[in-house]
């Protein structure tokens, strides 16, 4: 016997269902006898959901650690739908004569004020201790002083929700 539950969501794949579509399709259920059905599907549903999605609920995942690159002013790390990266470092390599001062934004609001890379050197930028970025908040850099084509921004970063 299929569920109310199930017959809202038995078109979507696991990948691509969201939190959004679970809530909708469970609206509707109610904790009585006459909706045990739903509440089992729910039951197993949200479980499989969690295990693709979240495997190890919010901690890192593994193998999943990337470091992007970029050149001047620039979106620095841009996640993809469902996805959130936790940000570990960020440094800005300066290959011109002169300092570079670059501010590091989530989503256009400064996390990361007045870093500066001397001449020739690498700046390391100074970030709040846990700092994520999704798709609706990517990261980026923000050359404020000198030339910004002269710097390259590097982030690293592991997933910790896909």
């Amino acid at each position: 016997m299929s569920s109310q539950f199930n017959n809202l969501i038995k078109s979507k794949s696991i990948n691509t269902l969201t939190p959004q579509q679970i809530l909708a399709a469970g609206e509707s259920i109610f904790l009585d006898v006459q909706t045990s059905p739903d509440l089992n599907t729910i039951n197993k549903a949200i479980p499989a959901f969690a295990n693709i999605h979240s495997p190890t609920f919010g901690t890192p995942i593994p193998l999943s650690g990337d470091v992007s690159s970029v050149d001047g002013s620039e979106t620095l790390l841009a996640p993809g739908n469902h996805e959130v990266r936790e940000i570990i470092a960020i440094n800005g390599e300066n290959t011109g004569g002169a300092p570079i001062v670059f501010d590091i934004t989530l989503g256009g609001m400064i996390v990361s004020l007045g870093n500066l890379a001397g001449p020739t050197a690498t700046g390391i930028a100074v970030i709040p201790s846990r700092l994520y970025a999704s798709k609706n908040l990517p990261l980026a850099v923000v050359v404020t002083s000198g030339t910004a084509a002269e710097l390259t921004t590097s982030c690293a970063s592991i997933l910790i929700s896909q």
